[in-house]
């Protein structure tokens, strides 16, 4: 009877323990003790007063409580705990925006110019900045350098006529022969090249490059390493390049000469240009800028990477292409009268070989070497003569 009745509903004043025995008399029964075993209170705490009790129900019963909208005007649909999350964040913008006065049409146009005037700014100094690099100290240095070691190995032929032009195509032809015996490295790796690549433009945009490096700074590239950053489709490109260099009137004119001093070249030359002065600046502007820019300097800055010896040829024809601007009269004229010095007892400007070796035909890897060496002699009159040139130039 007595464990009956502890089993009634309601017993430690607890209302949720329906149905349960007490602790205390759990205890008494002997689970988890040994029978007869002392009683032990398992709970110490006072019972829970009916206020915690009633806190309790409703905590359990009631809804969420959502925090009170800051704006009585935006009616908010509430369901699950997501979309009440949701609402009021929105309703809580919706407020801060109603506080914040909207920004003018005319602040948000200077919003975007100011953008677009950064976007600006920024690609201005990125080219200023890339300016700066091509023309900073470092490759002042590497100019001068290359200059002041060539410097030697050239001179300035005396008056040409149109005899010299008809003189070269002759000459060009021993130099054709001589060329194996003179530069027998050069020759056998391009005879090597041609059983390999079996591509004759890669061959031909090689050699000219080679040769280039060769007339304008001395420097001997390695055939195999220019072929390597080419591809056949780079010759067309220069093919077209050279040739509209060589066609153009600023450089055609009166068989290829400029003197100003001859009367009966002036007469020529004034029928086609309004002055010396107008031709020189066709011939910088229009003829020379364009082979140099898209034809030679894209394809040195990739043999860099192969060849480190071309980064002296690389800084002189940057130099050329930034000064055609300023260049002035003499510095053309000296580019129609330049030699080697190996062409001092036939006193041939360079630009004389140059056309007879476009001209001869078939063109192959030797030709091809010849062109680049020939414009590479040309340009060098043009390089950073007014700083470093000797004053004999």
């Amino acid at each position: 009877q007595e464990h009956h009745r502890v089993t009634e509903p309601g017993v430690d004043g607890n209302p949720l323990a329906m149905g349960c025995t007490s602790s205390s008399q759990f205890a008494a029964t002997g689970a988890g003790a040994g029978f007869g075993a002392p009683r032990k209170g398992l709970l110490k705490e006072d019972p829970p007063s009916a206020a915690t009790v009633a806190a309790l129900c409703r905590r359990h019963t009631a809804p969420p409580e959502v925090p009170p909208l800051p704006s009585a005007g935006c009616p908010v649909l509430l369901g699950s705990r997501p979309q009440a999350a949701r609402a009021i964040s929105e309703s809580w913008a919706a407020a801060a925006a109603q506080k914040r006065p909207d920004a003018p049409a005319a602040a948000m146009g200077q919003a975007v110019e100011a953008r677009e005037a950064v976007e600006a700014a920024d690609i201005g100094s990125g080219f200023a900045a890339l300016q700066r690099r091509i023309s900073g100290g470092s490759r002042a240095g590497v100019l001068e350098k290359s200059v002041q070691a060539t410097i030697d190995l050239f001179h300035i032929c005396g008056p040409q006529t149109a005899g010299h032009r008809r003189a070269a195509a002759t000459m060009y032809e021993t130099e054709c022969r001589r060329f194996p015996r003179g530069s027998p490295k050069v020759a056998a790796a391009y005879a090597r090249l041609a059983g390999e690549l079996h591509d004759s433009d890669r061959l031909a945009a090689g050699a000219f490059l080679v040769g280039f490096v060769s007339g304008l700074a001395d420097v001997r590239v390695d055939p195999v390493a220019a072929c390597r950053r080419l591809k056949g489709e780079d010759w067309g490109v220069m093919e077209q390049a050279i040739h509209g260099f060589i066609s153009h009137m600023a450089v055609a004119l009166c068989d290829g000469t400029f003197e100003p001093g001859d009367e009966a070249m002036m007469q020529e030359m004034l029928a086609a240009f309004p002055s010396t002065q107008a031709r020189a600046r066709a011939f910088l502007d229009e003829a020379l800028a364009p082979l140099l820019a898209e034809a030679v300097l894209p394809r040195l800055r990739d043999l860099r990477r192969t060849a480190p010896e071309a980064a002296g040829p690389f800084a002189m024809v940057g130099d050329i292409v930034e000064r055609c601007s300023v260049l002035n009269e003499d510095a053309v004229v000296r580019a129609f009268h330049v030699a080697r010095k190996g062409e001092r007892k036939s006193d041939l400007a360079a630009i004389h070989s140059l056309s007879a070796a476009w001209q001869r035909q078939p063109r192959g890897a030797v030709q091809c070497h010849h062109i680049g060496m020939h414009l590479g002699t040309m340009c060098w009159a043009l390089v950073g003569m007014q700083e470093f040139a000797s004053p004999k130039f």
